[in-house]
């Protein structure tokens, strides 16, 4: 049985770190004057926190049964995160990294894969954006700036119940901000000595019942420049998007537009294959996407509120190799007979479009404060057209219809329960259920205990891909998925949370075991299936064991210094060294930012990662941020560094830094 632990050094070096912040914060932070305000419109009554990601509607944290973590507007804005998923560094359990090149980012969560991950439900306003053909989410298309975030709800475990299929592990809710919170301009510039910059810009007003915000992005990386045998890499990516955000509201009923287009120009990997070279032409990769979403709410009685919502969401993807192919290959892969040693010279070009089309309705019925009622029913259309990946097009229909019950038993006692159904046209039906409780300890702490139960669908990928190439119009042999079952995951948990309103404190502690079986491990790439008779299914599927235990700690003093602290332990039971290699058994991070004036505070993170598929990660990050305020205008300025602190490469052998040490500095003016 193959385990992985944690040394008990590292153990004690998070330990002394984390102490020696918390003291630090402690004793310099009494120079401002600055309340517990804000937890910036997540407050219900009493100062107890509300979230909505759980049930999908707002209820109290502290009556919420199972295991969540709420990354506010205020930890986002002092964290200086230039992208939205490296936020989730600072939810336990998750790493994020690039794997194949810098735009491909995994968002990992308990491992179970490393370069494809597929097993978590993303949604922006409600509106899910994983891909149609291959259930993962490509964070660099996105139309998503993180200036416009007001939060993020991350439900750890499985959610199927609410969210349906690909609700596996966790589900991360990404929520914008009101137009009305932005009000004004603002003009945001980062940059660092390794070649990232970024720029952002905004605008939003108000006329009448009515809001707006317009903003646009822009993100330059370089990448990595070398991988780790010394070879030069082709790495680097532009990013830009641009979101257009309507909002109405009066006292009955509320109607959102959101607007988005992104465009991804990325450099990606050299074919390492045997006859096939470049000739100092470099691959390149352009991904155009777009959405569009509308949403209405209206209170039909002070018992029954009504929602309807519905997102188009589509992508167009090509990748361009131009390369020189030795007619050895052509005849091996593409069934030529030509001479072996002539050069044929031409494009490989790889193509993807995807749409979807989503409309749901939702009623949500609380007769009495005891008793809470969500009923949906959602029709998904995904269609995918791709010459590369499924030599023409392939459809798939979703229908789903599910209920989720929140019952007050008895005063301290709540029972919360749901299940959803789910009928696909290409792979039938699936049911997940979930029933949790929760029992308030005060009005600001309980426990709870839940299970659930949850599949991720194989997506049009693994049951439709026929993947060939073509080259100078001669088609290669193609490979095929033969269709795999639905993964299958069990989930138990018991959490105990606590808000302490007066110091400023919140924590959560919470232990799992998930049981997880038919997961099968990603697909193999062309010229590996090919080898392997032409099939693309993977061989075997995998089941196993997962058990954790995982905490986080936000503290906000009345001074203003803002602390947060995260640690996950994992131990993964299974005999499959493939899976073990996925898993980061230890992963801890810290954030400080400390006010020392009126205007300057001092910030620091530092995250840890024990063998984070194969390789240990240490980060470390020390920066000044000033902020002054003038009239109806604001300015904000830092510079500071980075460093790692150890010398492996990250997440994927290739993926080296050459320098370990980068310095930065960002600017924003608000108007």
């Amino acid at each position: 049985m193959l385990t992985r632990f944690v040394s008990e050094d590292n153990m004690i070096r998070y330990a002394t770190g984390a102490l020696l912040a918390t003291y630090a914060g402690l004793t310099s932070a009494d120079t401002i004057d600055n309340s517990l305000a804000s937890l910036e419109g997540l407050l219900l009554g009493d100062n107890i926190p509300a979230v909505v990601t759980p049930a999908r509607v707002e209820q109290p944290r502290v009556e919420v049964s199972s295991t969540l973590s709420v990354l506010s507007g205020e930890f986002i804005r002092r964290s200086n995160v230039q992208y939205v998923e490296d936020l989730l560094f600072y939810v336990p359990g998750f790493y994020v990294g690039p794997y194949w090149n810098s735009y491909r980012k995994v968002v990992a969560y308990h491992g179970t894969e490393k370069d494809r991950f597929r097993r978590i439900q993303v949604l922006v306003n409600g509106r899910s954006v994983y891909n149609s053909a291959y259930a993962r989410v490509d964070w660099a298309s996105l139309a998503l700036s993180i200036e416009d975030v007001a939060r993020v709800e991350v439900n750890r475990g499985p959610n199927a119940s609410s969210y349906g299929s690909n609700s596996f592990l966790a589900v991360i809710n990404i929520i914008t901000r009101s137009p009305i919170e932005t009000l004004g301009s603002d003009l945001a510039f980062a940059t660092d000595d390794q070649g990232n910059r970024r720029m952002y810009a905004q605008h939003s007003g108000l006329s009448g019942n009515w809001s707006y915000r317009v903003s646009a992005s822009r993100g330059t990386v370089d990448g990595y420049a070398r991988k780790g045998d010394g070879d030069p890499r082709n790495d680097g990516h532009v990013q830009t998007s641009g979101n257009m955000f309507f909002l109405y509201e009066d006292n009955k009923q509320k109607v959102d537009i959101d607007i988005g287009a992104a465009n991804l120009a990325a450099d990606v990997e050299f074919y390492e294959v045997p006859g096939v070279s470049y000739d100092n032409t470099r691959p390149v990769l352009d991904r155009d996407r777009e959405h569009v979403k509308v949403s209405w709410e209206v209170d039909q009685s002070a018992q029954h509120t009504l929602r309807a919502q519905y997102y188009y969401d589509r992508s167009e993807r090509i990748e361009d190799h131009d390369i020189d192919v030795y007619g050895m290959v052509l005849n091996q892969l593409f069934a030529q007979d030509l001479p072996a040693n002539e050069i044929y010279k031409g494009h490989l070009v790889s193509d993807l479009d995807e749409n979807r089309h989503d409309v749901e309705v939702q009623s949500i019925w609380t007769p009495t404060s005891d008793y809470r009622l969500v009923n949906t029913l959602s029709y998904r259309q995904d269609r995918v057209s791709s010459k590369t990946y499924f030599d023409g097009d392939y459809k798939d229909e979703l229908f789903r219809a599910s209920t989720n019950l929140s019952y007050r038993a008895f005063d301290p006692l709540i029972i919360n329960g749901g299940v959803m159904y789910e009928h696909s046209k290409l792979t039938g039906d699936y049911t997940s259920p979930q029933l949790g409780a929760t029992y308030k300890l005060t009005q600001q702490s309980s426990i709870r205990a839940n299970i659930s139960q949850a599949y991720r669908v194989p997506d049009l990928y693994d049951q439709k891909a026929k993947w060939s190439y073509v080259f100078n119009s001669i088609r290669s042999i193609p490979a095929y998925s033969t269709g795999i079952p639905a993964e299958k995951i069990t989930s138990y948990e018991v959490g105990f949370y606590h808000n302490i309103p007066t110091l400023g404190l919140s924590y959560d502690i919470s232990a799992y075991r998930e049981k997880l079986t038919n997961l099968s491990g990603s697909n193999k790439k062309y010229e590996d299936a090919i080898e392997d008779g032409g099939l693309l299914t993977p061989n075997e599927s995998y089941a196993f064991t997962i058990d954790g235990i995982e905490a986080e700690l936000d503290w906000r003093s009345a001074q203003g210094t803002l602390l947060r602290a995260t640690i996950a332990y994992q131990d993964t039971k299974t005999d499959e060294e493939d899976i073990i290699e996925t898993v980061a058994p230890f992963v801890t991070t810290l954030f400080a930012s400390i006010p020392v004036s009126d205007s300057i505070s001092i910030n620091s993170r530092y995250i840890y990662g024990k063998e984070v598929a194969s390789y240990d990660h240490e980060f470390l990050s020390l920066w000044l941020a000033y902020r002054m305020v003038q009239g109806s205008s604001t300015f904000t300025a830092g510079l500071g560094g980075n460093t790692r602190l150890d010398n492996n490469p990250y997440i994927r052998v290739n993926n080296v830094t050459e320098d370990k040490t980068s310095v930065f500095m960002f600017a924003n003016v608000s108007f």
